[in-house]
C-alpha cells in the first residue's frame, strides 16, 4: 500500500479563495495540482493531507475547502466514496475534518 502526504505549506501558508481568479493560492489550483493527480494515481492508496502548517492564526475559508475537496467530486467526477476512502485529513481542528467530509458527501448527491 502506497501512502503519500500532502502538506498544505507546500502549496501556501495562506490558502484562500475558490477560483484561479481569486489569486494564486486558491482551492481550484490546490485541487488540480495536488489532490486530483494523487487520487488518479493508481499506485497511491492513501493520501494524508496536513492542514495545520499554515500561517499562525490562519483560518480556512469555506470556499477554499469546498472547491478543493468537494470539487474532486463535482468537477473531477471522482466518486465521493473513493475520495472519502483515500483521503485522510490531518489536523488538530475536528471542525475542518467534518466540514471537508460534508462537502465531499454533498457533492456526491
Amino acid at each position: 500500500m502506497s501512502i503519500i502526504t500532502i502538506d498544505i505549506k507546500d502549496f501556501s501558508k495562506t490558502p484562500y479563495g475558490r477560483y484561479q481568479s481569486d489569486g494564486p493560492d486558491n482551492g481550484e489550483t490546490f485541487r488540480n495540482k495536488f489532490l486530483e493527480p494523487a487520487l488518479r494515481n493508481p499506485n497511491i492508496n492513501k493520501i494524508i493531507v496536513k492542514l495545520d502548517s499554515v500561517q499562525e492564526g490562519y483560518e480556512y475559508g469555506s470556499s477554499f475547502l469546498e472547491e478543493s475537496f468537494g470539487g474532486l467530486v463535482r468537477i473531477c467526477k471522482i466518486p465521493a466514496k473513493e475520495v472519502l476512502d483515500k483521503i485522510e485529513i490531518e489536523t488538530k481542528y475536528e471542525d475542518y475534518k467534518i466540514e471537508i467530509k460534508t462537502y465531499i458527501e454533498r457533492a456526491g448527491k
